[in-house]
């Protein structure tokens, strides 16, 4: 029998916590923040197929994370992948940073710090044991906060399984039920193998190319002509070549950029205070030349305005 778990019988003012709760029972400690005060309008409609837990899960924009502090408790060794049915989102862990939109099919691992900003969005979930992914742990961890497929290219049918599974729910729990977590279990390690087999080997050359770039990149990111070219040329590689180095470490030069620089400046406004430096002045500092743009892309990663995060009373960092 599905379960359902909403926030509508919960008075306002305590639905995030609620929400927080919910989530922590189910995947292990988290902290939530959030910029509704007037309200956390989520739900989650879930089913059990054989070894997997489907869940559909509908909640406005919030920033779930987990810390190498907060330890898990037994049994939590599961990956997740979500595929993001609507809204937008950044995805932490493993020291990869990778946006994901409508259509995107993003892996990660429970037993693992992650941070996860989401715009409103309608998701669908999958919970698997790591017991029954027939892969090495050490193999699907090279993937562990990537896209695993999107609507083209590698893990396009992963993503129309899925897909399909949302739009018609998929089929009730029990006997039937389980033939489908096991069909389940096998689109996704296909996906898996697909992603593995197309990558180079993460300690090759590419990973140490990748090292020295990201290097380059920390001590360059004030600059606001930081283009993929400009990274190539400094390295004497194609932009062709960059973009491999990148894709092998699960991610894109472009986002990864971003990402660094958006982290500075949330650093920074965080310690500015109300009374601080401007977000402007701060934007600028870290390679942002507009400012509508960087206000539209920190929202998006960390779920709040620029000035809101700077001036918030209650951060916690």
């Amino acid at each position: 029998m599905p379960t359902f778990v909403s926030t509508a019988g919960t008075p306002a003012r305590e639905q995030a916590a609620f929400w927080r709760d919910v989530v922590s029972r189910a995947f292990g400690p988290l902290e939530l923040r959030t910029d509704d005060r007037e309200g956390f309008a989520g739900r989650i409609v879930g089913r059990t197929l054989g070894p997997v837990q489907v869940s559909d899960v509908r909640a406005p924009a919030h920033v779930v994370s987990r810390a190498a502090r907060h330890g898990l408790r037994d049994g939590m060794e599961h990956y997740k992948l979500s595929l993001l049915l609507r809204g937008s989102g950044v995805v932490e862990q493993a020291g990869r940073h990778v946006e994901v939109g409508s259509g995107d099919l993003v892996l990660y691992d429970l037993a693992r710090p992650i941070r996860f900003a989401l715009q409103d969005h309608h998701l669908l979930a999958l919970t698997i044991p790591r017991s029954v992914i027939p892969l090495p742990p050490a193999r699907v961890a090279e993937l562990a906060g990537t896209l695993l497929g999107s609507r083209e290219g590698p893990g396009s049918l992963a993503v129309s399984f899925l897909s399909a599974l949302a739009v018609h729910g998929g089929p009730a729990e029990g006997p039937y039920g389980v033939h489908f977590g096991e069909a389940l279990v096998n689109v996704v390690t296909g996906a898996l193998c697909e992603r593995l087999d197309g990558a180079p080997p993460p300690d090759g050359a590419h990973a140490e190319a990748y090292a020295r770039i990201v290097d380059w990149i920390e001590r360059n990111l004030h600059r606001p002509d930081l283009s993929p070219a400009v990274i190539a040329q400094a390295h004497h590689v194609s932009v062709r070549q960059l973009h491999r180095i990148f894709q092998a470490a699960g991610g894109t030069v472009t986002a990864h950029v971003r990402a660094r620089r958006l982290d500075h400046c949330r650093r920074e406004l965080a310690a500015a205070g109300p009374r601080g430096e401007g977000v402007g002045e701060i934007a600028a500092r870290w390679g942002f030349t507009d400012a509508t743009s960087f206000s539209r892309a920190f929202r998006r990663a960390y779920g709040r305005a620029p000035r809101d995060w700077r001036d918030q009373r209650d951060r916690r960092d």
